[in-house]
Parts: structure tokens; C-alpha cells; sequence
């Protein structure tokens, strides 16, 4: 494939990927504004569950778009989730930046008090101190550079191919329009 021809039919993905990670760090941006993170802990789980509707929703436009401007109606199963999974890896790194720099370069606190509150919660609950400790340990090593590629690059992009499998079985099955 010319390099022309790739860059073209990347484009979209490209596209769509950074739409998905600029909506999805808006949306943690006013998670950790509205104390979803830090001191409504309960909310921030039914909100963080939410956030999933985003890069669905930029995945099924990728994908109807796909079908219907570069495979003139036609969506291969592999096509579909390879889209998916570029879009969301573009999507990963645009999130991962914005968690590392946030967590270690704008407010370096959060995480203090979103510990403070998450223990609170778990004394009242009677958990033992050795169980709580290890959820301290596993959190503050889950937003590490390190940990955070884990859970945010290769996890996003994973998800990303799983959500793009069944997505684009869903789009084979949509009535063929042009849009």
C-alpha cells in the first residue's frame, strides 16, 4: 500500500481517536472539578462507568463512516476492529498525557485526598488496616508513569478492540446509507 493511500485511510481513525481523547480528559477534567475523584467517591464510580458512552459513541461514528465513505458499504470484521484499535490507542495517549501531567504536574494532591476519603470510608466499614494499606500501595502504584501505561494505554486500546469487534458487527448489520 503506498504511504499515501495508508495516511489517507488513517486519517479518520486519526480523527476520531483524538476526539474520543479530548471528550474523555474533558470529562475527567470536570470529574476531578466536581470532587468525583477526591471527595464524592461514590458518584466518580456511576460517572467513570459513563464515560465508557464516549469512546463507544466515537467508535460507532468511526466505524458507519468507514463503511460508508472508504469500503462503499462494506465492513470487513478485521477492517472494523483494526479501526477501533488505532482510534483508541490515539485516544490512550492523548488520556495517558493528560493523567500524568495532571496527577504529577497539576495537582499533585488529588490523590492524597482521594486516599483520605476512600479510607475513611473503609475504617467506617471495618476493613483491616493490612487490606487498606494494600489498596493505598496498589493506587498510588497505579498512577505512576508506569502503571498508568498499563491501565490507560493498553487497557484503552484493548477495550478499544473489543468494543470495535462488536461494534462493527453491529454496523454490518445497520441498512447501508450515505451519509
Amino acid at each position: 500500500m503506498a504511504p499515501a493511500t495508508f495516511a489517507g485511510r488513517m486519517r479518520s481513525e486519526f480523527t476520531y481517536g483524538l476526539i474520543s481523547g479530548a471528550s474523555l480528559c474533558l470529562w475527567i477534567t470536570l470529574e476531578y472539578l466536581l470532587g468525583f475523584h477526591t471527595t464524592r467517591l461514590e458518584i466518580g464510580t456511576y460517572t467513570g462507568l459513563l464515560s465508557n458512552l464516549i469512546p463507544l459513541t466515537m467508535l460507532f461514528l468511526l466505524l458507519r463512516a468507514k463503511r460508508a465513505a472508504i469500503y462503499d458499504g462494506r465492513l470487513s470484521l478485521g477492517a472494523g476492529i483494526w479501526a477501533g484499535v488505532f482510534a483508541s490507542f490515539i485516544a490512550a495517549l492523548l488520556v495517558y498525557s493528560f493523567l500524568v501531567s495532571y496527577t504529577h504536574f497539576i495537582n499533585l494532591t488529588w490523590i492524597d485526598q482521594m486516599l483520605e476519603a476512600k479510607v475513611a470510608q473503609q475504617r467506617a466499614a471495618h476493613i483491616t488496616e493490612g487490606i487498606i494499606q494494600e489498596g493505598i500501595t496498589a493506587t498510588r502504584d497505579a498512577y505512576t508513569p508506569g502503571g498508568l501505561v498499563f491501565t490507560i494505554i493498553i487497557g484503552m486500546t484493548l477495550i478499544g478492540g473489543l468494543f470495535s469487534f462488536v461494534l462493527t458487527l453491529v454496523v454490518r448489520q445497520l441498512p447501508h446509507r450515505a451519509d
